[in-house]
């Protein structure tokens, strides 16, 4: 299968999709680079501000004429208005930022294709792109409740990337060729809150330079 990964907003989102692409690859699928000839198109969409909501919409839209067979739309503007998001011509899905990180696993199910776990865990990143620089991602949601922003209701709150399993995925980008990475999150000074364990993200910079 072939599949096209697109991207509006953060830097985090630019790390969930490289990691979907690589899943995907990991799979056995083709990533390509652009939506012609695309039998899955998957968006990863934005919504914090009213150019980036319209970015997103303008993402499917293009797919759609681009002759994609299966469009999924994920994100921040496809969790706050999946109505709106479903009702794009060619969308198929519409899957939540709770259920993000298990899109590869549910889209492959509903097309009954076979998809073998296993190897993800050794599939270098980047997945999406050939570049010498990887986003990783450390964090995501947020404890604040600022008023001008939608991304706490979009994201949820405040949740840390096991340190391990950051340093895992710089490991496998280093193995990809990547020679910078960039950790990424939502509110990336509140990593180690919720962990129980006291920790802050200097701990976690410690932890990863060792």
């Amino acid at each position: 299968m072939r599949v096209f990964f697109d991207t509006v907003g953060c830097r985090l989102n630019q790390a969930e999709i490289e990691h979907m692409a690589a899943q995907f690859r990991a799979a056995g699928h083709q990533v390509i680079d652009t939506s012609d000839g695309a039998d899955l198109v998957v968006v990863n969409t934005c919504a914090v501000t009213a150019a980036a909501t319209s970015d997103s919409r303008q993402k499917a839209r293009q797919a759609h004429q681009a002759g994609a067979q299966r469009i999924v739309l994920t994100g921040c503007w496809a969790t706050l208005e999946p109505e709106k998001a479903g009702a794009i011509p060619g969308v198929n899905d519409v899957i939540s930022n709770l259920e993000k990180m298990n899109l590869p696993l549910k889209v492959m199910e509903s097309e009954s294709l076979d998809f073998d776990v296993e190897p993800i865990a050794r599939q270098p990143l980047p997945g999406a792109h050939s570049h010498t620089r990887a986003f990783i991602k450390a964090q995501d949601g947020c404890d604040n409740f600022c008023t001008f922003c939608v991304t706490r209701v979009a994201r949820g709150k405040g949740q840390s990337v096991r340190k391990e399993e950051v340093l895992d995925d710089i490991l496998q980008a280093e193995r990809g060729g990547v020679r910078e990475v960039v950790l990424s999150g939502v509110h990336l000074g509140s990593w180690g809150k919720d962990t129980g364990q006291k920790e802050t993200i200097v701990d976690l910079l410690t932890y990863l330079l060792d």
